[in-house]
């Protein structure tokens, strides 16, 4: 990439900066900081989920995925249970959260099962988006390395500074604004790889289609039961709707746009329509790496490390300057976005649910924004840490970015789903329950299970260790705040 690609991307990332600038001038309380102020439209609130949501994960591992030997449109059967996750997420997980003015929504654990029980849900959210975000932090690192061919350490570290730059300055406010932005670029830089790609494949579609379907690349649909192989429809189904439903209804990392929402229509609005938007864009990512599997003939270029790579070395050997500074920008924008929210997530429950619960005497405003910024800061080390780790994972990205979260999504979804959906109101229960989920799933992912089987055993056994913990020790009093 010449001069200038390398103005373009310095460009973008100073826009960046400046809209953080622009969202710093309306930070006066803790609910402008960390929900906007409850003024976020649906479309942008929309726009920001997917922004989330899809990450450089997206952009980089869902081509890979399709790319590698054995890809194919498979994984699409776990976005179709996203899609039914987002219905049940509006009609009865949104109007529950909107019942009252909650910064997070582990004060509803807090509600339904008491302050132990609000506590230990922060502390399982703590460790699943943390480790979920390195791993998509180190995504971002990976495309710094191909294009600058820098250490990959500095790249992971540089990667960290701009998304802490204006989540500093801005809060959610300039986090979601800017994910509009990056959202725009992420679409543009794919489909100029998409052009590119089918302009320099001879023979065109036809040929694009030929080479794919004597590789069974069009396969979308497995019916496997062994627990251990590809994605299947039944558990692929089921594994993406547990996932979706604890990740956008368990996690604050996505349900924060949706809290800072106008109002509850608008937050279904752009829950619902998000689903769309995210099989729709996972079905052109995988077809790009479909097109890609043509173009190189299924082999990984000698110059990469792993096929998780194989994009922006196509953008960066394949495509004219200007296009190819647009789709690293696009890939880029994909891991900012991802790091930004996961950094103002952590640091709006470190404060909301930890620092202002257990202080006896309240803080002002400035004091408040504050030590978020300071958590802000802190996140961000973290983050940096974990994205070091992560390159020792020998899994897919795609794999490896979900996986991660699954392992304790199953018991944060659990805790939501008795403060919902049923009387349940025991703490004691429940925190049993979320713990003995994660050593479920803990066991059967030593017993080799796919990372779909994950959530649903997850919850599964937390809500029935915690119905059988109450029968076998049952309590004289309910820790509920809340009728």
């Amino acid at each position: 990439m010449d001069a200038i690609g390398y103005i373009i991307l310095l460009m973008y990332f100073a826009v960046l900066i400046v809209i953080g600038l622009l969202c710093s001038r309306k930070q006066d309380s803790l609910s402008d900081f960390f929900l906007a102020g409850r003024s976020t439209p649906a479309w942008a609130a929309m726009a920001a989920v997917v922004a989330t949501e899809t990450s450089a994960v997206t952009f980089l591992a869902a081509p890979a995925k399709a790319f590698s030997p054995d890809g194919d449109f498979s994984f699409l059967q776990v976005v179709l249970g996203y899609i039914v996750a987002r219905f049940i997420l509006a009609l009865f997980f949104l109007p529950r959260f909107f019942e009252r003015e909650i910064v997070t929504i582990y004060e509803f654990v807090g509600l339904r099962f008491g302050q132990d029980a609000k506590r230990l849900s922060g502390i399982f959210f703590f460790v699943t988006r943390a480790m979920a975000a390195g791993v998509r932090h180190y995504a971002a690192a990976l495309v710094l390395n191909v294009i600058l061919g820098i250490d990959l350490t500095a790249a992971i570290i540089v990667t960290g500074l701009i998304s802490l730059a204006y989540c500093y300055l801005g809060g959610i406010s300039a986090v979601i604004w800017t994910e509009v932005v990056q959202l725009a670029v992420m679409m543009i830089g794919g489909l100029l790889a998409l052009v590119y790609l089918y302009q320099l494949i001879p023979g065109g579609w036809g040929q694009i289609v030929e080479t794919a379907s004597a590789q069974g690349k069009w396969t979308l649909i497995h019916w496997d039961w062994s627990g251990a192989g590809q994605y299947s429809f039944f558990m692929g189904l089921l594994g993406g709707m547990c996932l979706c439903l604890a990740s956008h209804g368990a996690d604050q990392d996505l349900v924060q746009r949706l809290l800072s929402c106008r109002s509850l229509r608008s937050a279904q609005i752009a829950i619902v329509g998000s689903g769309f938007f995210v099989f729709l864009q996972f079905a052109f990512f995988l077809l790009i790496g479909v097109m890609l599997f043509v173009f190189y003939q299924g082999a990984v270029p000698e110059a990469i490390n792993k096929s998780d790579q194989i994009l922006p070395y196509f953008s960066v050997h394949n495509m004219h300057a200007v296009s190819a500074a647009l789709v690293i920008a696009a890939v880029l924008s994909a891991a900012l976005s991802s790091t930004a929210s996961a950094l103002n997530s952590l640091s709006s429950t470190s404060v909301n649910d930890f620092v202002l619960a257990m202080r006896k005497e309240p803080l002002s405003n400035k004091q408040i924004i504050r030590i978020s910024r300071l958590f802000t800061i802190g996140w961000t080390v973290i983050l940096i840490i974990i994205a070091l780790i992560a390159g020792m994972f020998s899994e897919s990205l795609l794999d490896t970015a979900l996986s991660i979260p699954s392992y304790t999504y199953g018991s944060l979804l659990a805790a939501f789903l008795l403060g919902i959906f049923t009387p349940f109101r025991r703490a004691r229960g429940m925190m049993i329950g979320m713990l003995a989920g994660v050593v479920g799933v803990l066991i059967i992912s030593f017993l080799r299970f796919h990372w779909t089987w994950f959530v649903p055993v997850g919850a599964m056994t937390s809500i029935g260790i915690a119905y059988l913990s109450e029968w076998l020790f049952p309590s004289t009093s309910s820790k509920s705040n809340d009728s």
